[in-house]
């Protein structure tokens, strides 16, 4: 058996019906040029066995219901065929279509006693194109993990297939176990670290503790000091997509006009959308909302799983001023990138642990309105795949990523790179969030106030 660590965990116990932990992808391809009748059938015969691809999607529970020990073991007893989910829709088929079906996808937990994957194979889009929903629960795979298997999907030339393999099963459980010296020595090894973490945690947080303390608006916040705002209340389980696409080029060239980065550009803009939203709800808080960032701290050779640490920036939905929003935003970023360098990935795993573990505790309670969120809104940007990329000759238009919220943080905006675009993808509670489904133009409007500060060429 393979345990969980306490952030895979957490995604497995804080998951309630209403407020499913898993992640997921949405591609638009067109199809091959000269494809053949039964195209869309192999396609889906060959992601039927993608457990052959990513050995992650042949693990499941050990016991479901084990919320204290929850493990990994290797499921022996399942067709990847039956994860696999083939459809078209009504003909004309649009792009709202597609996002509705997909959210109606989204908003089911996955089985627990089986692998924690869907893939989801729909035809019909305008054009003749169709559309691939990949979804894994969160407790497999993070961002970096995500992006990973994104790559092994995907092929740089049209001729390319999916490398799926045959999977090799034991025929039956593994019963050896770590020498008793192995066992004490991995335990030590991590009790040194977690106790050489304590004095960077705790610094870390007097740090931040003091600039929220003294009003900063320019500096990481504290956890747990976001305003509440009618997008952090408790959640049912209707789910809606928003998804916006942006020029790679220019919101790089935005971000160096600030001394920034396309994060903070994308930062600002989500900030920017925020207040015009608030706005027309009459539900804009004075001060500003968090925006949590999570950062990568795994190692190249790391295993599957999540490894993350997270940084709280002011969205800076306090300032009318796009430009004004995107220079605090850039302050804020640098100084929380400063203090991340000087401590180690135990401690910026412990400091989003100790975020983590007493929200635990309100969601499980039910409780997450009698104390301030962590932060009100996920803000994540991963780098895509590099050049054109290809899924059994079908070249990859579109790819949208798509985040979990919860109880307490009803809003993810999740970005991806690809192809001189920035692909950005927003989950909303719609039914807690009237008229959520315009965040889309408030988006693209605050791009349009940046980019209309860079200097004319």
């Amino acid at each position: 058996m393979e345990k969980l660590n306490f952030q895979d965990a957490f995604f497995l116990r804080a998951e309630s019906p209403s407020c499913p932990f898993h992640v997921a992808g949405l591609m638009i391809f067109p199809p091959p040029e000269g494809a053949p009748a039964n195209y869309f059938r192999r396609l889906a015969a060959t992601l039927g066995q993608l457990n052959g691809l990513w050995p992650v999607f042949s693990k499941k529970l050990h016991d479901p219901d084990a919320t204290r020990t929850f493990a990994w073991v290797e499921a022996t007893d399942f067709d990847g065929r039956d994860h696999v989910y083939h459809y078209s829709l009504p003909q004309p088929g649009r792009m709202s279509d597609l996002l509705r079906l997909v959210s109606r996808a989204y908003e089911g937990p996955l089985d627990r006693t089986r692998p924690l994957w869907e893939v989801h194979l729909i035809e019909g889009l305008p054009g003749g194109q169709f559309a691939l929903y990949v979804m894994v629960h969160h407790a497999l795979v993070d961002g970096v993990g995500g992006l990973r298997m994104i790559d092994e999907l995907l092929d740089r030339s049209p001729r390319g297939n999916v490398p799926v393999s045959p999977v090799q099963r034991a025929t039956r459980p593994n019963k050896e176990r770590p020498a008793l010296t192995q066992m004490l020595g991995d335990s030590l090894d991590a009790l040194l670290k977690q106790a050489a973490a304590i004095p960077e945690v705790s610094g870390l947080l007097a740090s931040m503790g003091r600039d929220t303390l003294s009003g900063r608006k320019d500096t990481p916040q504290f956890p747990f000091s976001a305003p509440h705002s009618i997008i952090n209340s408790e959640l049912d389980a209707r789910r809606g997509i928003v998804t916006c696409d942006f020029p790679l080029g220019r919101l790089r060239a935005i971000g160096a006009r600030f001394d920034g980065t396309i994060n903070d550009a994308l930062i600002a803009i989500c900030g920017g959308a925020l207040r015009q939203y608030l706005l027309t709800q009459n539900a804009l808080p004075k001060k500003s909302l968090d925006a949590g960032v999570p950062v990568s701290i795994k190692a190249d050779s790391a295993q599957d799983g999540n490894q993350l640490g997270y940084i709280l920036c002011p969205l800076g939905t306090d300032i009318s001023d796009p430009a004004k929003r995107m220079e605090r935003v850039v302050r804020t970023t640098r100084k929380a990138k400063r203090d991340l360098d000087h401590v180690s990935p135990t401690a910026n795993a412990d400091f989003a642990n100790l975020m983590f573990m007493p929200y635990l505790v309100l969601t499980l309670t039910g409780q997450t309105q009698r104390l301030p969120p962590p932060y009100n809104i996920t803000v994540s940007n991963v780098p895509g795949p590099a050049g054109v990329q290809y899924l059994e000759g079908a070249r990859l238009n579109k790819i949208y990523p798509l985040n979990i919220i919860t109880d307490g943080m009803g809003l993810s905006a999740t970005a991806i790179s690809y192809n001189s675009k920035l692909f950005v993808s927003v989950i909303t509670c719609p039914s807690r969030q009237p008229g959520i489904g315009s965040l889309d133009k408030y988006m693209k409007a605050n791009y349009e106030a940046l980019r209309d500060a860079l200097p004319r060429a």
